[in-house]
């Protein structure tokens, strides 16, 4: 009886998979990425490795180093070989190298979605599924409004400590990122839509490529040239920080002194936002990690988000100072792994509700 019961069980299961796409196989998905091990792009893996599980996706990380041309020797090497070819890969556009892989995935015949970082319109890639067919779809954070909003915040609070020059004037100093990142580009360009008829003046654009170091000298050499300064916009709250570690030097006290703020929105710097050394940060977009896996996941099962949504998300981020942090909640418990990995990610994803109408790609909708 028991043997007879175990046969039946076996033939239904059988069934269940053969007549189910979702759980018959799992889609096969390689994503290259920086393999920094501080800051935004471990916080990206955890969603990208969290909703790969939820999803039932067979996902394989690519690391690769400074270097451009790992990230694309890297995805040649994945695509040429059979056994490690995927059904779609998922990167960003890392030091404009891009197009290159674009090239690479059309050659294969592998589908390609790209997210984080996109492309320059001097890049001639035109849009996802037009000059290159392969490329199904790009999802991208608005960072022009995070450079916006974080200088319109980082203006309001400056004038909460009265810090107008005699002259009227609010005297900035600009942190950006490297200026072959269209994110950070996008981002100087909030920033300049944001001072057009303001009272926000920019005194000089430090090109400070991501990095503590170099904004700690920019700190220095802008209190000496700018002495009105009370601003230090930055492309990331690293630079930021890099910053405030260089103003203690000199006896500056943030929130006193001057106010600062970037874009990242990390857990590890909750406590510069808590006690206000931080005064804005803008953030939340490493949940597209779990964003773009989604889009591929339904892309594969035959649920293509272009009939729904479009070729081409744009998702907008949070932005928030110490008592708006407060409102959101402790962000190191939202976002530790334990809690990320009880996300429910399949209640995002078409293929697991085709009932959903559009997708709800929102940094918010994460913790309702």
């Amino acid at each position: 009886m028991k043997k007879t019961f175990l046969v039946v069980s076996i033939f239904w299961v059988s069934v269940l998979l053969c007549s189910n796409p979702l759980l018959a196989s799992e889609p096969k998905i390689a994503w290259f990425r920086s393999n920094s091990e501080t800051g935004f792009w471990p916080m990206v893996e955890r969603f990208v490795v969290a909703a790969s599980k939820d999803l039932g996706v067979d996902l394989n990380t690519y690391t690769h180093g400074e270097n451009p041309m790992a990230i694309v020797s890297n995805v040649k090497k994945v695509l040429a070989n059979s056994d490690t070819r995927p059904d779609a890969i998922l990167f960003h556009n890392f030091k404009s190298r891009g197009k290159e892989i674009l090239e690479l995935s059309q050659r294969y015949d592998v589908p390609a979605f790209v997210f984080n970082s996109g492309f320059k319109e001097s890049d001639d890639v035109g849009r996802p599924r037009e000059k290159y067919k392969n490329w199904i779809g790009m999802m991208l954070p608005d960072d022009e409004y995070a450079g916006f909003i974080l200088a319109k915040k980082l203006m309001r609070e400056a004038k909460k400590i009265n810090k107008l020059g005699k002259d009227g004037k609010i005297h900035v100093v600009a942190l950006e990122g490297n200026r072959v990142s269209e994110a950070s580009n996008e981002r100087v360009r909030g920033l300049k839509k944001a001072v057009e008829n303001s009272e926000f003046h920019v005194e000089q654009y430090f090109h400070s490529k991501w990095r503590e170091p170099l904004a700690a000298e920019a700190f220095e050499l802008s209190i000496v040239r700018y002495p009105k300064v009370s601003v230090f916009w930055a492309a990331s709250d690293s630079m930021a920080i890099g910053v405030i570690n260089a103003a203690k030097k000199h006896g500056w006290i943030p929130g006193r002194d001057f106010v600062t703020g970037g874009v990242d929105l990390l857990p590890r710097n909750q406590a510069y936002l808590e006690s206000g050394k931080l005064s804005v940060s803008v953030g939340g977009h490493y949940a597209e990690g779990a964003w773009a896996i989604i889009a591929l996941y339904d892309y594969l099962k035959g649920y293509d988000f272009a009939q729904t949504d479009s070729v081409v998300f744009a998702t907008k981020m949070g932005s928030y100072t110490s008592s708006e942090l407060t409102a959101l909640g402790d962000l190191r418990e939202k976002l530790s792994q334990d809690n990320i990995d009880r996300i429910d990610f399949k209640r995002f994803s078409r293929a697991y509700h085709p009932d959903l109408e559009k997708y709800h790609f929102e940094f918010n909708a994460l913790f309702k």
